[in-house]
């Protein structure tokens, strides 16, 4: 599977991606769903620059990076609301570099392997879907007439009404890679969008309530406001270190065990309930400002509000891990809790 990358390269690459975001028109983007000429020139910026191969290996043409890294990078993504396929592109890269299938540098779309019948993300912008089924990983074409795009959703979310016929490779999933595996590496990516998307809409709110006063002082000054930034600071900050925990579990053992995926379980339930308090709290911060179309805060807090369900939501993670709590031999849940991290 191969190591992750030093996090000296990482930070590089992170904060080359940071300065190709912080120039690019990213609400402009938004507004056009991801799609024209803008989204096209910064999609062919990013794959220029490697990001969608970051976790595929180099002899694929990639930076070699772990599926752990496009975590990383993907909340970073998330943190400017950026409405491209970037993370689910270099999530899909990664798991077909490690199935021995060279990725393509179009934009992909991973479904939920699981939940067949549920949204897949960016379908509508994606150009291709990995799927897995019957042991075997499928990469097809996207093909508009079989999809339904879904409305009130963020970035392309759309439901496949039919089989996909154009496939473009296929091959036997790897030993390790299961269902439940798939899965998983989905949810701590969308994990670590919500992450993400917890700073960006922390930071935003601080910008606007330190600079908008009542009563001939900031909006911060007041202690109702202080609560709700001290919620949302505390759930970002606790969200944060839940990836990232996960993210070095999935470091250290890239084939995914069932123990790494018990830590991805616990960020996903984290993140879940985390995001609709920052969002509440968010929301509550900057008033009737907040809930406009116009203003940046619902680009952040819609997409936390659909990525609490993809991949698995906080209930169904938290029923997998009680199940897998209560079918170990005892003593089951104190060693669990009070293990060193």
């Amino acid at each position: 599977m191969g190591p992750a990358m030093e996090q000296e390269t990482l930070d590089q690459i992170g904060q080359e991606l940071e300065r190709i975001l912080s120039d690019a028109a990213l609400e402009a983007i938004d507004q056009a769903e991801g799609r024209g000429s803008e989204a096209e020139a910064l999609w062919a910026m990013l794959c220029d620059n490697g990001y969608s191969l970051l976790a595929a290996s180099e002899e694929h043409g990639g930076f070699g990076g772990s599926l752990a890294d496009a975590a990383s990078l993907a909340q970073l993504c998330a943190g400017h609301a950026l409405a491209l396929p970037l993370a689910d592109t270099m999530l899909v890269a990664g798991v077909l570099s490690r199935a021995g299938i060279t990725p393509s540098r179009g934009a992909s779309a991973l479904a939920d392997p699981i939940a067949a019948d549920t949204p897949i993300a960016h379908a509508m912008q994606a150009e291709e879907v990995l799927l897995l089924g019957g042991g075997r990983l499928k990469l097809s074409k996207l093909d508009p007439r079989a999809l339904a795009p879904q409305n009130r959703s963020e970035d392309g979310a759309a439901i496949l009404t039919e089989p996909l016929i154009d496939e473009i490779g296929s091959t036997p999933a790897p030993n390790w890679l299961t269902p439940l595996t798939l899965r998983a590496l989905g949810a701590l990516i969308r994990s670590a969008q919500m992450a993400g998307a917890m700073q960006g809409a922390l930071d935003l709110t601080l910008e606007y309530t330190q600079g908008r006063e009542q009563f001939g002082r900031p909006l911060a000054k007041f202690q109702a406001v202080q609560h709700h930034l001290s919620d949302i600071a505390c759930e970002t900050a606790a969200s944060i270190a839940a990836v990232e925990l996960a993210s070095d579990a999935l470091r250290a053992d890239p084939e995914c065990s069932d123990a790494t995926i018990e830590e991805i379980a616990i960020a996903k339930i984290r993140c879940g309930e985390a995001a609709s308090k920052v969002a509440a709290a968010a929301h509550q911060a900057h008033g009737a400002m907040g809930f406009t179309r116009e203003y940046a805060l619902g680009r952040f807090t819609r997409r936390l509000w659909q990525w609490q369900d993809e991949f698995g939501s906080e209930s169904e993670w938290s029923a997998w891990l009680g199940h897998r709590v209560l079918s170990d031999a005892e003593p089951a849940l104190w060693p669990r809790i009070s293990r060193a991290i």
